[in-house]
């Protein structure tokens, strides 16, 4: 990404322009950080430390995904949502990001996605923006990230923690385990393109799964998908989530960014 301020001037401009604007919101139910040309935190709101396990916005100042690639900083991070079986998907989650923020540097955008983030026992997804963040010269100084509780994806509220005996367990026991993923996003709203992105997988590949693998044993023909959401919720599958969704995820929501070559390596895997 191109420079145009010295350090100095650079760290001037955020003290004296970019942070006094969001010093106030520190406490505020807002969730909102401020990510520096070097990819860290600059800044971030209390609640904003609160969704990822700390408590105070101190305690993640300077964090950066650049990171992403050290288990200890992982570790820390994402407490018992980073293990073997899920680390590849935690380093796949941290690339992205850095993709993302390094493109709205380079390029000058405004980014959207869904951050789907698994803490203290519950899984909450949130829609948030990466909006850049300009010197009078034009050089791209910041970007402001910005951040809603979302229920586009219904996980919050509904989720089991333990799976409960009886028909709906034998029902699961028909579906391999890829099919219940499949399934239990499907059924909770996530579109085809949006279920490829999390299982990063192609969306071809979605829909295969769906018209011959998983709506016959619905005794469903063809690919009514509309139907065999109803009869998932019905057998109560959007309120089991299989353990290998159990981690941090993301879903790109702009529509350019999915044509990208780079970014399509990144998600399919």
């Amino acid at each position: 990404m191109s420079t145009l301020l010295n350090d100095n001037e650079y760290q001037s401009y955020l003290d004296t322009i970019i942070l006094p604007g969001v010093n106030h919101l520190i406490d505020k139910d807002i969730y909102l950080t401020i990510i520096n040309r070097n990819l860290q935190i600059e800044f971030a709101t209390d609640i904003s430390a609160q969704s990822v396990g700390k408590q105070k916005g101190s305690e993640i100042k300077g964090v950066s995904f650049l990171e992403y690639q050290n288990v200890e900083f992982l570790e820390d991070f994402f407490k018992d949502s980073f293990n073997e079986k899920n680390k590849d998907m935690i380093l796949s989650y941290g690339e992205k990001l850095i993709y993302l923020q390094k493109f709205v540097f380079e390029k000058c955008k405004v980014v959207k996605f869904i951050d789907m983030l698994p803490y203290n026992n519950e899984f909450v997804s949130y829609i948030t923006s990466y909006v850049p963040m300009l010197h009078p010269s034009g050089e791209v100084v910041a970007i402001q990230s910005s951040s809603v509780r979302s229920y586009v994806l219904r996980f919050d509220g509904h989720i089991e923690k333990v799976n409960r005996p009886g028909t709906e367990n034998e029902l699961r026991l028909k579906f391999s385990p890829r099919e219940l993923e499949v399934l239990f996003l499907l059924s909770n709203g996530a579109t085809q393109e949006q279920i490829a992105q999390i299982l990063g997988i192609a969306r071809g590949t979605v829909s295969s799964l769906i018209t011959y693998q998983i709506s016959p044993k619905f005794n469903i023909s063809g690919a009514n998908t509309k139907i065999l959401i109803r009869e998932a919720i019905t057998a109560g599958m959007h309120r089991f989530m299989p353990p290998s969704l159990w981690r941090p995820c993301l879903i790109i929501l702009n529509a350019e960014l999915l044509d990208d070559p780079l970014m399509n390596d990144l998600f399919v895997h």
